[in-house]
């Protein structure tokens, strides 16, 4: 996820709801972590991929202008885990 400038707020979603809201976590999934490739360019990670992590993911970034979201699906192929 790109953003404009420094002032822009990055928000990352899922079904479940919001996953971080700027820096913020929000999950309590200890999985999931928020990286930060370039100043302006934030990534969401999730370590250890179960299917129930497969879904849409969105990226919302409020702008000084408008705001902006991009989605990704992630589909997660392989065998369930039980626990």
């Amino acid at each position: 996820c790109v953003v404009e400038d420094k002032n822009s707020k990055v928000a990352w979603l899922n079904r479940s709801g919001i996953i971080f809201a700027g820096h913020d976590k929000w999950s309590l999934d200890p999985r999931v972590e928020l990286e930060k490739r370039h100043s302006l360019e934030y990534s969401l990670r999730i370590q250890k991929v179960d299917v129930y992590d497969e879904g849409s993911y969105t990226c919302s970034v409020q702008t000084q202008h408008e705001p902006k979201t991009s989605q990704v699906y992630l589909i997660v192929q392989g065998k369930r885990r039980v626990e």
